[in-house]
């Protein structure tokens, strides 16, 4: 009876030992999402508060991806009356040349026809097609090295570094002629999460009516003397293979490319916000075409199941920071993990343009809030440089004269 006693203690109390080993072990399943991608990240559009984020800085090429800026610069031509929708383009030989190789092409394109600039723009939005980026940037720019100028010079304004931006579709620089790309002749475009998530925030903070183009699951677009209908690239749109009811995504970019891998960029309205993914490089056999999609459909159930967004400060409700009292100016929300205590929330004030407007003694500052399990996007402060006009001087009348006659001497 006594040994009984004793194996029975003994197996209770290896048993209370490794409780904890498995409690924290299905605890740390819940807190990562299953993504399969070489880096990914979920935020929220609106605040630029990052839920999660995996290897966020690492430099990698992201293919199509590129034509985000792309398409955010022609965005800015077309707003800024630079160029018009209506505006016809001619393909150069070689533009249209590319429509007609398998690898690379999706609307065809010919050389002795013109396509309105409408066109292009949407068909190099929702099915990624090259030769319409790059004519696009033509018109903008003139030449496309011109334009992959302003690409990386928007990219410092907005505050990103170290950015491999050498044309303006994404492609590998060996797949296009020497007039079509910087740098080298297998130079890739790289960006990292971080980098795109400045970007797309940058980009849907300005022009939100490009989601009108992205959210479009066909494309119908003029081939010889017919329209044709393609299907967008983005198999997540309600009406495509991906489509899940209350998932309701409406754009934004996908990026494939041998470096790249398959990669995606989404975006979806949800719970009153407005949520991005980015996953790069999705992991797993190559005939999966669905993977990015895949990985992208498990990022938003790991924001569903693991978070809240939560209202955590009311209209003109006081905080203190550094001991001094400031008033919000609106409702606040923030995402929290579920069960998560507001009550550990603390309140930064904000040296950048994210984060909620607070007022202390007339002063407007931005804060920032700190909560576990989330962080921001670094998203710098565009520093807009001031043209400064000198004023005129006016001369009297005797000193007119005076420099009159100095000047027949």
């Amino acid at each position: 009876m006594k040994n009984f006693v004793r194996k029975l203690v003994l197996v209770m109390s290896v048993v209370i030992l490794t409780l904890p080993i498995f409690t924290s072990t299905v605890q740390a399943e819940t807190t990562e999402p299953e993504i399969n991608a070489t880096a990914g990240m979920v935020f929220d559009e609106q605040t630029g508060q990052v839920i999660y984020q995996k290897d966020a800085d690492e430099k990698l090429a992201i293919g199509s991806i590129t034509k985000i800026i792309t398409l955010y610069l022609v965005t800015k031509a077309i707003n800024n009356g630079q160029i018009s929708e209506k505006d016809q383009i001619t393909p150069t030989q070689a533009q249209a040349s590319m429509t007609q190789k398998n690898e690379l092409t999706n609307v065809r394109l010919d050389a002795d026809k013109s396509y309105s600039v409408k066109d292009l723009y949407d068909a190099a939005w929702i099915v990624s097609s090259n030769s319409a980026a790059m004519m696009l940037a033509d018109k903008v720019a003139g030449s496309q090295k011109n334009f992959v100028k302003r690409m990386r010079q928007t990219l410092k304004d907005w505050g990103i570094k170290g950015a491999q931006i050498y044309n303006v579709s994404g492609l590998n620089n060996s797949d296009l002629d020497s007039d079509m790309y910087l740098g080298t002749k297998d130079g890739e475009n790289k960006l990292s999460v971080n980098d795109i998530g400045i970007i797309v925030k940058h980009v849907l903070d300005q022009y939100p009516e490009i989601l009108q183009t992205t959210s479009q699951a066909k494309l119908s677009f003029p081939v010889g003397n017919e329209t044709k209908e393609y299907e967008s690239l983005n198999l997540l749109l309600k009406g495509n293979r991906d489509y899940q009811e209350g998932y309701e995504f409406d754009g934004l970019k996908t990026g494939t490319t041998e470096a790249a891998g398959e990669s995606f960029v989404g975006t979806l309205p949800f719970n009153n916000t407005r949520i991005v993914t980015i996953v790069l490089n999705a992991q797993g056999e190559k005939a999966d075409k669905d993977k990015r999609f895949r990985s992208t459909q498990n990022l938003v159930h790991y924001l569903k199941d693991n978070y809240e967004r939560k209202e955590i400060l009311k209209k003109n409700q006081s905080i203190t920071i550094n001991n001094k009292k400031y008033k919000t100016y609106e409702p606040v929300y923030t995402w929290l993990p579920k069960n998560y205590n507001v009550e550990d929330i603390s309140y930064n004030v904000s040296n950048n343009k994210l984060g909620f407007t607070a007022i202390n003694d007339k002063k407007t500052v931005k804060v920032l809030i700190n909560s576990n399990g989330s962080s921001y996007l670094p998203f710098k402060k565009t520093d807009v440089k001031k043209t400064i006009h000198k004023k005129a001087v006016h001369k009297s009348w005797w000193d007119q004269i005076v420099e009159f006659f100095n000047h027949l001497f």
